[in-house]
């Protein structure tokens, strides 16, 4: 496991894109839980999690004969496909599980904005974030599951490339490699 996740060279199988990505996926929510539920700085841990993000995705991109500079588009998709599910999640489903006394707080923000008081506002804003602390983290949660597996089908279908090609030979069948 440690080559998969922390070696960027060579090739890598679905079978062991798929666990490298069960693992990444499992380490970003603890450390989002634990910036959650423990102290805040944890979520900085999440940073030590780029590089073998890194050399997941770009083993299964050169698997594809692909270069692992696809990861930079990789990454863009993703923070697209965390925007478009944050706004879906923000407009359509946030109402939806809303106390009532945090819909009147939010029906006074959206007042407040068309008021163009934006220094009010924003205490609303900064009280109804607090109101709402662990229905956001569950949410923070969710989308990064949700962009791992977008993001993982994406990639982790692709076809491998079933010849040796110029980032290495064709990985072996043994899951253990």
């Amino acid at each position: 496991m440690g080559d998969l996740l922390f070696n960027p060279n060579g090739r890598v199988a679905r079978n062991r894109f798929w666990q490298g990505m069960v693992v990444l996926t499992v380490a970003s929510v603890l450390v989002s839980a634990g910036s959650w539920l423990l102290v805040e700085p944890i979520g900085w841990l999440g940073a030590l999690l780029i590089f073998p993000y890194i050399c997941v995705y770009g083993k299964r991109l050169h698997d594809t004969g692909r270069s692992a500079w696809w990861v930079i588009g990789i990454w863009f998709a993703g923070l697209v496909i965390q925007m478009v599910l944050l706004v879906v999640f923000l407009f359509f489903i946030l109402p939806i599980v809303m106390t009532p006394d945090q819909k009147q707080t939010f029906d006074e923000i959206m007042r407040l904005a068309e008021a163009g008081d934006s220094a009010e506002m924003q205490k609303g804003m900064e009280y109804l974030i607090e109101q709402m602390n662990d229905t956001l983290q569950r949410t923070a949660i969710a989308l990064t599951i949700a962009v791992n597996a977008i993001l993982g089908l994406l990639v982790g279908t692709r076809a491998t490339m079933a010849v040796e090609n110029q980032y290495g030979p064709v990985p072996g069948g043994d899951v253990f490699d």
